[in-house]
């Protein structure tokens, strides 16, 4: 595995080399210091004692893209020796063991909160305790979840996050809503921005604004990014102001007509309201473009 080292440049990163059952042939001491793990014990390992999150499927799919492209990337969920999981993301090359012939998929493993996807995720909220973030990719249905969003809903299993599984937190008719807008994602680009009472940590009932967003690649929807806002803690008792509600409505509307304002495609035409009329009440209510334009 000599190779394999020199790959990860003299074991500055986690080396985790499996073959395609999952089963773990060879690991860096940084690997086996992250999962708590001596190199004996995390030889006897097999892909679901440290990553149980990532299905047989989708390991499957990463093995003949790293072999078929000769590199191939994928975020996942690893669990160390005491229960704890933590983002990672995993590149990996294919090495074939010249003395038994056996392919092996060999991994750098990174802490996938220093990665660009991650960053991303954050910076598209402000630093709030009350704002959490995530990023679903459709393709490998990898999650990637912000601290905050976790410690809001209460959970330690991102899977419980993804937006299939948030419906269950629902009250009927929300839960239909919300059904409603994942299959507008499905279909296309869309954007939802909507407030659902939600079932969060501790069993809450709370009132929750929730932004997210189609992620395009080459024309196709391959993911799903955006936020959770805890509005109040109570779910009802909690009121806007009049006029705050009209200034949401409005950026709602600007939002879905790309900010155009005037025209038969704007945004005046939609609300119904004259195009100097509008622009008068965006002036009133300090709407600005950052406030509509998509992140």
């Amino acid at each position: 595995m000599a190779l394999a080292n020199k790959v990860v440049g003299g074991g500055m990163h986690d080396l985790l080399c499996a073959n395609l059952s999952g089963q773990v042939r060879y690991a860096n001491t940084s690997a086996c210091t992250t999962l708590g793990y001596s190199l004996d014990d995390i030889l006897g390992k097999g892909l679901n004692d440290y990553c149980p999150k990532l299905s047989e499927d989708v390991w499957k799919q990463h093995c003949l893209k790293t072999i078929n492209n000769g590199s191939n990337r994928i975020y996942t969920y690893h669990q160390n020796c005491g229960g704890q999981s933590y983002p990672v993301a995993v590149r990996s090359v294919p090495h074939i063991v010249s003395d038994t012939n056996e392919q092996l998929i060999c991994s750098i493993v990174e802490d996938a909160k220093n990665s660009t996807r991650y960053k991303r995720m954050l910076d598209n909220v402000e630093s709030s305790y009350r704002i959490g973030s995530f990023d679903l990719n459709l393709q490998d249905q990898s999650i990637l979840v912000s601290e905050n969003l976790t410690a809001m809903m209460g959970v330690t299993d991102p899977e419980e996050l993804k937006p299939s599984a948030i419906v269950q937190r629902l009250s009927k008719d929300d839960a239909a809503r919300w059904n409603a807008q994942m299959i507008h994602f499905l279909s296309g680009y869309h954007r939802m921005d909507e407030n659902f009472l939600l079932r969060a940590a501790a069993d809450q009932i709370v009132l929750v604004r929730v932004v997210m967003w189609s992620v395009m690649q080459d024309g196709v929807v391959s993911g799903i990014t955006g936020y959770y806002e805890m509005i109040d803690g109570s779910g009802k008792d909690q009121m806007i102001s009049l006029e705050e509600h009209q200034r949401r409505h409005i950026i709602r509307a600007l939002r879905f007509t790309n900010g155009r304002v005037t025209g038969p495609n704007g945004a005046g035409r939609l609300l119904n309201i004259n195009g100097k009329t509008l622009f008068a009440r965006m002036k009133k209510l300090q709407i600005n473009r950052e406030d509509y334009t998509h992140r």
